[in-house]
Formats: C-alpha cells, sequence, structure tokens
C-alpha cells in the first residue's frame, strides 16, 4: 500500500505541475516569512561593527530552530544587544587583532552568534552558558543578566567565547596528543560532583576541565587568558609540587600550540585581553567586596606580610606581646564581607604549643563617607552578636587594644596594595589596603579573595 500511496502521489504531483495559471496568488507571503524584518538602529550598528569588518552575523531576533526545542528559554532583550556585542568586540576580537594581526579575526572567527536571554538548564542541575556549533556558530545565554559595568559579568561571558573559540580553532588545527596524557587517569564524566580544590589537586584547573581533554585545552586557554598572568600564576603556584608540574606542563602545550598553528605570543595575548577588561570594566574594588562579588575576605598575617606599614606593625606586636603573657600566640586575621556593607573581623591565636587554633570574632559596619573613594571608617555594630567565637573575643579584648585602637573608628581610605600591577586589579589574590587618611605610608595590608 505505501508503495503505491507513493506512486500515485507522484502522478497527482505531474498533473498539478501541468497544470499553469498566470493569474496572481491572493496571499501575503510577508505575513509567513517572519525572517525578513525591516532594518532597525541595532542592525544598522550590527552591520557597521560585525557583517562589513568580519563578516559575522549575529541573530537576537527569536529562532527557536537555533536551539534545542527540549528546552525552555528566554529571548534577548535588544537593549541587551549592543553593550554585550560592543564588549565582544573589544575584549575579545580587539587582543586578538593587536597579537595575531588584523586578519586573525576575520580568517578564524566563527561567522554565526546566535543570543539568548536566559541560560539553558540541564537535567544534571548544571547549566549551558555557551556552545559552538561546527566551527561555524556560538550561542551566547544569559545575555538578559549582562552589565557591561561589572568585571564579573564581563568575564564571564567572554571567558564563555574564549572556551568556544577555542574549540572552533582546534577544529581547524589540533592540539598536541601529548596534552592528553599529562592527567590521563583523572578525567570523569561526573566532572560535576568533585570540588573545584579536588580537580586542582589533580592537575585541573577547574571542575569542568576534568569531563575530557578537548574541555580541558579549551578550559586552560579561557581560563589562562580571563584569569591574566598575576591570578593564574598565584593558584599555580599555591599547589603542591605534583599538580603544579601538571598545570605547568599544560600551560607550556597551550603556548606551543597558539605560536606553532597561530603564530601568536599567548602571553602578550593574555597581557592584552588583562588591559581590555580592565578598559572595559574598570574594577573600582570599594564595588567590588561583599558576599557573590570579585572579594568576600580580606587576609592578613601582619608579621610576614610585605610591605606591612610600619605603624600598624607596631600595634600587631603590641597585641601579640600582650596575647603572649595570656599564654597564646597571634597568628593572623582576616575580614570576611558580608551583605549590607557588614563585615566580620577575625583574629586567628593559638594555644602556646600551637595545637589548638582559637578565633575572636567582631562584626563592624564598614561606614562609607563616599564609596566611589573609597572613604569610609570602621565601627564595631552594636549589640555585637552572640557565639563562642564572640565569647572568644571578648577574653582576649585587653590584649587586642592596640590593633582595635589601629583599626575602629579610623578614617581610611581603601584601595590596591601598594605596589600592585595594573593587570592584578580585580585578580583573586590580589593585595588591597586600608590607607589612614591622610597618611598613605600607615594601612592595614591584606590578600583579597
Amino acid at each position: 500500500m505505501k508503495k503505491i500511496y507513493v506512486i500515485n502521489l507522484l502522478v497527482l504531483l505531474l498533473v498539478l505541475g501541468a497544470c499553469k495559471k498566470d493569474e496572481q496568488l491572493n496571499a501575503n507571503l510577508d505575513a509567513i516569512d517572519r525572517n525578513q524584518s525591516a532594518k532597525t538602529e541595532l542592525d544598522d550598528w550590527l552591520d557597521a561593527n560585525y557583517v562589513v569588518p568580519y563578516n559575522i552575523e549575529v541573530k537576537y531576533r527569536w529562532d527557536a530552530f537555533e536551539l534545542s526545542l527540549s528546552k525552555d528559554m528566554t529571548p534577548p532583550l535588544e537593549s541587551q544587544v549592543i553593550p554585550a556585542m560592543q564588549t565582544v568586540k573589544d575584549v575579545w576580537i580587539k587582543p586578538y587583532e593587536v597579537v595575531g594581526g588584523a586578519n586573525f579575526m576575520k580568517l578564524n572567527a566563527p561567522k554565526q552568534f546566535v543570543l539568548v536571554g536566559s541560560p539553558e538548564f540541564n537535567g544534571d542541575g548544571t547549566i549551558t552558558l555557551g556552545t559552538a556549533e561546527g566551527g561555524r556558530k556560538i550561542v551566547l545565554y544569559v545575555i538578559n543578566d549582562f552589565d557591561k559595568t561589572n568585571t564579573q559579568k564581563v568575564k564571564q561571558m567572554i571567558q564563555v567565547i574564549q572556551h568556544e573559540f577555542t574549540h572552533i580553532l582546534n577544529q581547524k588545527v589540533a592540539f598536541d596528543p601529548a596534552f592528553k596524557l599529562v592527567t590521563k587517569a583523572d578525567y570523569t564524566a561526573n566532572w560535576n560532583i568533585p570540588s573545584l580544590a579536588e580537580a586542582r589537586s589533580l592537575g585541573f584547573i577547574t571542575q569542568y576541565s576534568r569531563s575530557n581533554p578537548i574541555e580541558d585545552f579549551a578550559e586552560m586557554v579561557a581560563n589562562m587568558l580571563m584569569m591574566g598572568s598575576y591570578e593564574y600564576n598565584n593558584i599555580v603556584n599555591a599547589l603542591p609540587a605534583d599538580p603544579q608540574t601538571k598545570l605547568r606542563k599544560k600551560e607550556q602545550l597551550v603556548v606551543e600550540y597558539f605560536k606553532n598553528a597561530w603564530n601568536i605570543d599567548f602571553y602578550q595575548l593574555q597581557v592584552s585581553v588583562s588591559a581590555a577588561i580592565q578598559a572595559t570594566a574598570p574594577v573600582i574594588l570599594t564595588h567590588s567586596i561583599g558576599p557573590n562579588n570579585v572579594y568576600t575576605t580580606f587576609a592578613a598575617s601582619p608579621t610576614t606580610d610585605a610591605p606591612q606599614s610600619a605603624d600598624y606593625l607596631a600595634k600587631w606586636t603590641t597585641a601579640k606581646t600582650a596575647l603572649s603573657d595570656m599564654g597564646f600566640v597571634l597568628t593572623k586575621y582576616d575580614m570576611t564581607f558580608k551583605a549590607n556593607n557588614r563585615m566580620t573581623l577575625r583574629y586567628y591565636f593559638t594555644n602556646g604549643a600551637g595545637t589548638t587554633t582559637y578565633y575572636g570574632d567582631t562584626d563592624y559596619l564598614l561606614n562609607f563617607t563616599d564609596q566611589d573613594a573609597g572613604l569610609l571608617t570602621l565601627d564595631p555594630i552594636s549589640p555585637q552578636p552572640s557565639g563562642t567565637t564572640y565569647s572568644n573575643m571578648n577574653f582576649i579584648k585587653n590584649a587586642m587594644t592596640a590593633s582595635d585602637a589601629y583599626i575602629q573608628g579610623t578614617a581610611f581610605h581603601l584601595d590596591w596594595g601598594p605596589g600592585l600591577p595594573d593587570g592584578a586589579k580585580g585578580a583573586k589574590g590580589a593585595t588591597g589596603a586600608f590607607y589612614k587618611v591622610g597618611d598613605n605610608s600607615s594601612y592595614l595590608l591584606g590578600t583579597l579573595n
């Protein structure tokens, strides 16, 4: 029956095809073809910045067939398109042109970006922030949450592109198979379950790196570029010898790949990307502290941290001596930045033998008089919370008088630490300082993470 149906259908089509009429069809084809839309100022901008110079289409009008039909997603807001794509041009395209030459991106960039307002939610609890298809298309998600002035948002979006673009480059020129052997035994399909700390202890820069060597290579490229040399080196150098050696080997293979395959100095590209991020979304330290922000902690060991100011070091030494007279050893302190400009200052001290560590906490208000300029005082809140760590602080309060008197109520200027290079601003492990207003030689120095 099926065969007969096909034959009869073909006969019918031939008969219909032989019937020719010259009358005009009474149909509005524009209503059917929704892809034909009048050009807007946004389209003109995309033409001028992407189509003409790079032959790249940026598709922002909703087309579900570009995406997974089994997932619920949100269209991008048109008001978000230019801020996002200007950032893509400034932070992704331009650095490659500076280091790789004017034609590098014209020859190698994907020919289409598809923009999606929301993330793509996956069944395993993860979300997809970007995909690359066949070396021709990159899908960018979460466009509606993008903020060009927010360093974290800029880094997140460009890191997705760096990752996906690495796949495109690898499809054109494969990376050295030796890369697959560096951490061969530790790839896993369940990469999202073990912690980041575990991943790094095995020689992976991220958890996702553990999924397979192809993703590992792309994660190395994306993270080295977006972290910058300062943050990346701080992370690697803090690891034990074995994972440090593995990551340095992967780094070497990445650098050699870009030089041999594309004649690009990867370290210079890293510098160019860091400069572009700082120019696009300068990191203002006082707007970068707090929960879910760039920095959540400020940690210091005044006896060993350099260059610690002589003024505060003298106060710390006085407190350390007083605590020693009570039979304890003062080791360090940190600040944890919380919501609503709250901060917990914690002193760390041990018993005389160093076998038990105790914590003494005080909660403060970061009382900004000019947040953009970083002007503030650190004022203890009243009443203080209850609990063991707050009771411990009451126990050592008299011993810590010299340090507390320096910190409490003093007019400070919060800024980057002395001599910090520009490329380190916004990086994990950068130093910050609370400078006494009117005396920049007197300050609290700490490491930001």
